[in-house]
């Protein structure tokens, strides 16, 4: 009895193992399937691939030789032209004025009159003192002769010198007066505004005229906070002024504030500009081209040959007659060229025409090779 209730199992355990191993066996012949298929598809697509090789003609593209070069990354801010100087003449002394002898638009040397005030009041006070002055030298000379015979008391020489002194510096006072009533310009440049009238009364510090120094002027610009530490040490910067034909020319750093002077949070910089013939003129706006950071050795392609597909940055090099993708990640950007920051090596010829058209290991027909960015602007 043990004996068939043993063998009664074992065939049970058999029988329900049958259908476990019909599965597997399935599960098992379709994987096979499978299997074969994939190597038959990819079989099938490299024929295919190969065919359209042979039966495609060879795409014609133009290509860039990657030559490091100087890759400058710039700003262009906005300047507007200001005299090196700018100076309002004041009057020194109070009186009328009997002469005008500048004129607007004038350009006059240093020293040069520009108005004579009436001077005969100072005239009158200058000879007034002159004569206090005589009479007390002549006083003094008399008691310091009578000192040296010791028949004066010394308290009298000390009073007279005192006098003296008092009288010498009211000389010089009026003297200075009395030139003052000639107003002169301190400096050279051209007059551009005279307010002085003949026959107006004018009292100290009253303006007389303007003067503007233009055989230099100076470029103000205003820094925006995000770029005054890439600045602060600059030297020179490139300026253009469109009023004259876009000219270019270099100005000389000058000044640049420590601290903003506005609510626009701009820093003020001044550039010097030589101005020989006088024809950069006050209030002209500026274009002024300044360098935040120079690469000497950059690899530089246009933009738009680099093909962006997701996440992924590549452009095509031509490589022996066809097109081989290069992965590559990019840095500064300036106009339409871009830095290649890795991926490239010098001396790769990028195609820069065609390469929207092209596949990996493509064949490709280089009919121009360009070694500069710019002459692409040229095709």
């Amino acid at each position: 009895m043990e004996k068939t209730s043993f063998k009664a199992k074992l065939l049970r355990l058999i029988w329900g193992f049958i259908p476990w191993a019909m599965v597997l066996a399935i599960v098992f012949v379709i994987f096979q399937l499978w299997a074969k298929i994939q190597v038959e598809r990819s079989q099938l697509e490299r024929i295919k691939q190969e065919a359209i090789k042979k039966e495609t003609p060879p795409v014609r593209v133009i290509t860039l030789t990657a030559v490091p070069r100087r890759l400058e990354d710039k700003i262009r801010l906005p300047g507007y032209v200001e005299p090196a100087e700018d100076l309002w003449v004041k009057s020194e002394v109070s009186g009328q004025v009997i002469q005008v002898l500048a004129t607007e638009g004038q350009t006059i040397q240093k020293g040069q009159i520009l108005a004579q005030i009436d001077d005969r009041d100072y005239r009158n006070r200058l000879a007034r003192i002159e004569a206090n002055y005589k009479l007390a030298k002549l006083e003094y000379d008399r008691i310091y002769a009578l000192d040296q015979k010791k028949i004066t008391a010394g308290n009298k020489l000390d009073e007279i010198e005192a006098r003296l002194a008092d009288v010498t510096a009211q000389r010089e006072e009026a003297e200075l007066a009395l030139s003052r009533t000639r107003i002169v310009a301190p400096m050279d440049g051209q007059v551009n505004e005279i307010v002085a009238k003949q026959g107006d009364f004018y009292s100290i510090g009253d303006p007389v005229a303007q003067i503007l120094r233009l055989s230099d002027v100076k470029i103000a610009v205003g820094i925006p906070e995000s770029d005054a530490a890439s600045f602060y040490n600059l030297s020179e910067a490139s300026v253009n002024i469109a009023a004259l034909g876009d000219r270019r020319l270099t100005g000389k750093k000058v000044f640049m504030s420590s601290q903003p002077r506005n609510l626009a949070r701009l820093y003020d910089l001044e550039l010097e500009i030589p101005n020989p013939d006088g024809d950069i003129l006050p209030g002209m706006f500026a274009s002024v081209e300044l360098i935040r950071k120079a690469y000497k050795r950059a690899l530089i392609v246009p933009l738009y040959a680099v093909i962006n597909q997701g996440e992924e940055q590549f452009v095509y090099v031509e490589n022996s007659g066809s097109a081989k993708k290069v992965p590559v990640e990019v840095g500064l950007l300036v106009d339409w060229q871009v830095q290649i920051t890795s991926g490239l090596k010098p001396n790769d010829n990028v195609i820069v025409v065609g390469h929207r058209l092209l596949n990996e290991g493509q064949a490709v027909e280089v009919i121009k090779n360009v070694s500069d960015v710019q002459e692409i602007l040229t095709l």
